[in-house]
């Protein structure tokens, strides 16, 4: 699955250097190809293989043969792990857009830690009396012993 992250790498690099844009096009064919199960008929994915095995190889023989035979496990691998960043990259940064519409931060209301959103927007930074002071204006119960507690244990007061 190569022709996936080299679509990705290559649009990428293709808006600075000429040079990746016939790349970035023959892994786009490559993609749609392998997308609808099909060979590529531009080699492309043979044709990459044989790079990066052969700029291995002049570093290390036996590491240029490792990569040169398990190349479509290496890639899948590399596409599953690039998969799982992008899911958590997302998750994350839903979550602290939730918690700085909701809360004023990123972290949710207890923190005070710096929010690159409030930088952004010249919100002033929330402290735990905001915390405070949202929670009673929106009339949520809480324990005042545990609350107390908290606010002492987050400021160091005990």
């Amino acid at each position: 699955m190569i022709c996936f992250i080299a679509w990705i790498v290559f649009a990428v690099l293709g808006i600075f250097s000429a040079r990746y844009r016939a790349y970035f096009f023959e892994a786009t064919d490559c993609l749609f190809r392998k997308m609808t199960l099909r060979k590529c008929t531009t080699s492309f994915d043979q044709k990459m293989k044989m790079k990066v095995s052969t700029k291995l190889a002049a570093l290390n023989k036996s590491l240029g043969s490792f990569v040169f035979k398990h190349f479509d496990i290496i890639s899948w691998t590399f596409t599953i792990i690039m998969i799982i960043s992008l899911a958590w990259s997302a998750y994350a940064t839903v979550d602290g857009i939730y918690n700085w519409v909701a809360f004023g931060n990123c972290y949710g209301p207890d923190s005070t830690q710096l929010c690159v959103l409030n930088t952004l927007t010249g919100k002033t930074q929330p402290t735990t009396t905001t915390a405070v002071n949202y929670l009673t204006d929106n009339n949520l119960q809480c324990d005042s012993n545990l609350l107390t507690n908290s606010i002492n244990a987050v400021s160091g007061n005990g």
